[in-house]
């Protein structure tokens, strides 16, 4: 693996507040907390309504309708990681993977095969065939649950993306310009329909813990 985990321990938090600005700051203090020298970190989250975009502008990672942002008053935020734009709202649980690595450099593929494994693994668990697909999305059944995105430093390297629970659908359809090549999105609810955050946030531990890492809590993860 490309992946060298310096620090066994990793701690996860369960952040409770939705507001969109309060969590791109605190995915910025993280990161900025793992790369000085403290624990690696797992982190979900969810919005409320909002679409979030990649730092530039690039048709191959899609893009979003901002006539339409604007008309239906859905706020556009900036991220500091690349690729395209995505909604989040109640229905969407966000995950963060803040991990230490080597000083060796990372193809993109490796990055997001890597840090999509724990997802992955915790929807076998529930049942569901998830796959990863390149270059950056998490399928089922041919269709997409969940877009990724990725920042890396010489020692720190954050992947993180969405999970489709059960999100609007209709709303994401009107505001999101899909890449080339994207098959449509889904809810995993349309495979587990009684699932929620608490259920995929227990499994993605076990599966982080199956993995080696010494997992300590910093909130509740129901």
């Amino acid at each position: 693996m490309s992946i060298i985990l310096l620090s066994r321990e990793l701690l996860v938090y369960f952040d409770q507040n939705r507001d969109p600005l309060i969590n791109l700051k605190r995915e910025a203090e993280l990161f900025e907390e793992v790369e000085k020298g403290s624990s690696e970190v797992a982190r979900f989250w969810v919005n409320s309504p909002c679409l979030i975009r990649g730092e530039a502008k690039n048709s191959r990672y899609g893009w979003y309708h901002e006539d339409i942002a604007r008309e239906m008053g859905i706020p556009v935020l900036t991220r500091s990681t690349g690729g395209g734009v995505v909604y989040h709202d109640e229905g969407n649980l966000n995950w963060s993977l803040f991990l230490k690595k080597s000083d060796a450099v990372m193809s993109p593929q490796v990055v997001f095969q890597e840090g999509s494994q724990y997802i992955v693994k915790a929807l076998n668990r529930l049942g569901i065939e998830a796959r990863f697909f390149p270059p950056n999305r998490i399928d089922v059944s041919d269709r997409k649950v969940s877009g990724l995105a990725a920042r890396t430093t010489k020692g720190t390297l954050l992947v993180h993306g969405t999970l489709l629970l059960n999100s609007d659908l209709e709303k994401l359809n009107r505001l999101c310009i899909p890449p080339p090549s994207c098959p449509p999105v889904a809810n995993l609810g349309k495979w587990v329909k009684e699932i929620d955050a608490p259920a995929v946030v227990k499994n993605m531990v076990a599966v982080l813990k199956e993995s080696g890492f010494d997992v300590r809590f910093m909130d509740k993860v129901g």
